[in-house]
């Protein structure tokens, strides 16, 4: 995938579950997607004269482009604005105040493609207020990666709109490990989605510096579900340090806990852990069996068998490569 067609195509990502540990979750496309394929459309005569137009730079003749975005092809149209490069930036700050809504998220996310430091201000604002659409704010921010967007999109976090909330994850993955500090402070008062979204975002940074607080989410969490999330983060965060908490919580945990520490194990290369994968081959249910088997394959370099689902004997897929 392009990246100027990441823009029209990071809405299916950010309508779906994140991508998860085994088992995975659900992806759900959400209705609203804003990307319209057109592939090998050339423009229409009436675009051919608003690019032409624009060129020479005029705002008006700028803004005149959005509407475009819903009747010609969305991927040339980005290119296109994109060539405009700072000619582009303020008008597209202006349509931010657009009584449209969709107005507004085009022009937001053509700010992200431009890189338009600028913008982090008003796109700040629209994310922070209660307008709709505002996702495409915290997309835009991650684009930009203005270090003063990481303490805003830590807090949409939190944000009751689950869009709002997974863009900004995606977006403080973007910004890497700039973020780390700011979701280490905030991950110890948080819960629920909020926590889930920070141990996403830290397993994806790959920062050992959070090793820590995740560790503390681990053994000391009520949910399974978030302590599942944070099993699976130590797989990118974590180091020696954590192969005893996994290894402990692969032999007492919930179902779902036992098969991220699997996981996460199988990825850190876990040697001592090994005696206690061979345990949970014999576990009751089948995806620790199966998680414990793959685990066992990354860490011995051979083949390891489990009885599957169906009771038989069986090689497990090996995701690890």
């Amino acid at each position: 995938m392009t990246h100027r067609r990441e823009f029209f195509l990071v809405f299916a990502f950010l309508m779906s579950g994140c991508a998860s540990a085994p088992p995975a979750e659900q992806a759900v496309v959400s209705p609203g997607s804003i990307h319209t394929v057109f592939p090998g459309t050339p423009p229409g005569p009436a675009l051919l004269r608003a690019m032409d137009e624009a060129k020479t730079g005029g705002p008006e003749k700028v803004r005149a482009l959005l509407p475009f975005f819903d009747t010609e092809d969305n991927e040339r149209l980005v290119r296109f604005v994109v060539t405009l490069k700072e000619k582009a930036v303020p008008p597209l700050i202006a349509a931010l105040d657009d009584p449209s809504p969709r107005t507004v998220e085009v022009a937001a996310g053509l700010l992200g493609e431009l890189r338009a430091k600028e913008a982090v201000p008003r796109l700040t604002e629209f994310l922070t207020s209660d307008r709709p659409l505002r996702y495409v704010a915290a997309w835009s921010l991650g684009e930009i990666k203005a270090p003063e967007s990481i303490p805003v999109l830590v807090r949409a976090l939190s944000d009751p709109n689950e869009n709002v909330a997974k863009a900004a994850t995606r977006a403080l993955i973007n910004l890497g490990r700039k973020s780390t500090p700011a979701i280490v402070a905030a991950l110890p008062a948080s819960s629920g989605r909020p926590r889930k979204a920070m141990l996403r975002a830290l397993e994806d940074i790959e920062d050992t510096r959070a090793e820590g607080v995740v560790l503390d989410v681990l053994e000391t969490g009520k949910d399974p579900v978030v302590q599942a999330a944070a099993a699976r983060a130590l797989s990118k965060c974590g180091t020696a340090k954590s192969y005893a908490p996994l290894e402990r919580w692969l032999l007492s945990g919930d179902v779902g806990v036992r098969v991220e520490c699997a996981w996460s194990l199988g990825i850190l290369i876990a040697k001592p852990a090994e005696g206690a994968l061979r345990q949970t081959l014999e576990h009751p249910d089948p995806n620790v069996r199966e998680w414990s088997a793959r685990a066992l394959e990354n860490i011995t370099g051979k083949r390891v068998m489990y009885r599957n689902a169906a009771g038989k004997m069986a090689l497990p897929y090996n995701l690890y490569r």
